[in-house]
């Protein structure tokens, strides 16, 4: 979880890094998230159950489409 001021980058550096690292990720701006889409973080016991309600929540992953 990264915060800080508004306006300085944060968004644009996680989102730099996850396009280099990883195929597929999923990013979260939890001052825009739903309620719902919160809701998913408030139960880590079940790692596979956690994993598989975020996917089904209204979050949207973001694919890495470039080569």
């Amino acid at each position: 979880m990264i915060e800080g001021p508004r306006r300085v980058g944060k968004s644009t550096i996680v989102r730099q890094f996850a396009q280099r690292e990883y195929k597929s990720y999923i990013m979260i701006d939890f001052s825009k998230a739903s309620d719902e889409e919160k809701g998913v973080f408030n139960n880590f016991s079940n790692i596979d159950f956690f994993f598989a309600t975020l996917k089904l929540s209204r979050v949207r992953p973001c694919t890495n489409v470039s080569p």
